[in-house]
């Protein structure tokens, strides 16, 4: 199971804040508490004067730890729009190609990528890097066995055979980024990492105010705004093909003559 689990990225974005916002505040109350136990509160003055500068280095390692996180996350993002968009252009190139086709061959092969586009509609929800005998892998290999046995003779088609098959390469190797893609999110270890700094950063900005309530609340306040905030654009990017803004497999289907 992938955390978090898919359905929050189902989450629209104002409830999506609302949940990292809520879930942020209850670590920071439970903090509270933690600093009301008698032995902390007895070693809070000791412990505030040298909160204030770990604090300090806390908030600086947590957002350079988040501005890595995101700069990841966000170009994987822009990896997967290519990969889709690449995958739309190798197939509307081979469609230029396929014109020189008889009527016949030409709508046997539209057929085939029709065939593809189906497939790759159906594994969206479910997209795997072990597709090896999927639908969409064996609509693949079909294409490239019509293309390579069909335009066999003669110099036309043997030339239009060689464009097909560079279309088909690099329809296959954006599928493969795109399939990659689908597996590189957020690891159960980067988000235990800045998880935990969030957390100690809470609680080291808890504990420097903790002589003053009125200023450990504006400070602790300020803290789970920005730490629910950057949490909240993390999700609203990991996971490019789902979610709320997720990345369709819209451009691939009209490409291939498939209704979206």
């Amino acid at each position: 199971m992938r955390v978090p689990p898919d359905f929050i990225y189902e989450l629209s974005p104002p409830v999506l804040f609302l949940v990292v916002l809520a879930a942020v505040g209850a670590v920071a109350l439970a903090i509270q508490q933690v600093i009301r136990l008698p032995r902390v509160a007895k070693a809070a003055p000791q412990l505030a004067q040298m909160s204030t500068a770990v604090s300090t280095i806390a908030g600086a390692i947590f957002g350079l730890s988040m501005t890595f996180l995101a700069n990841s996350v966000w170009n994987t993002e822009d990896k997967a729009h290519d990969a889709v968009n690449g995958e739309a252009r190798a197939v509307r190139v081979m469609d230029l190609y396929m014109d020189s086709l008889t009527a016949p061959a030409y709508d046997g092969m539209a057929r085939l990528i029709a065939n593809y586009g189906e497939a790759v509609k159906a594994e969206w929800d479910s997209m795997t890097e072990d597709d090896y005998g999927s639908p969409a892998e064996v609509a693949l290999r079909t294409i490239y066995g019509a293309v390579i046995k069909g335009l066999a003779e003669g110099e036309q088609n043997r030339l239009l055979q060689q464009r097909l098959l560079t279309s088909l390469d690099e329809l296959s190797a954006a599928r493969q980024e795109r399939l990659s893609i689908a597996e590189n999110y957020v690891s159960v270890s980067q988000w235990t990492l800045v998880t935990g700094l969030g957390i100690v950063l809470l609680f080291v900005v808890t504990l420097s105010h903790a002589a003053f309530p009125l200023a450990r609340r504006v400070a602790v306040l300020a803290v789970v705004m920005a730490i629910s905030i950057m949490l909240y654009v993390i999700l609203l990017h990991d996971r490019p093909f789902i979610g709320y803004a997720a990345q369709t497999a819209d451009p691939i289907l009209k490409a291939t003559g498939v209704e979206p």
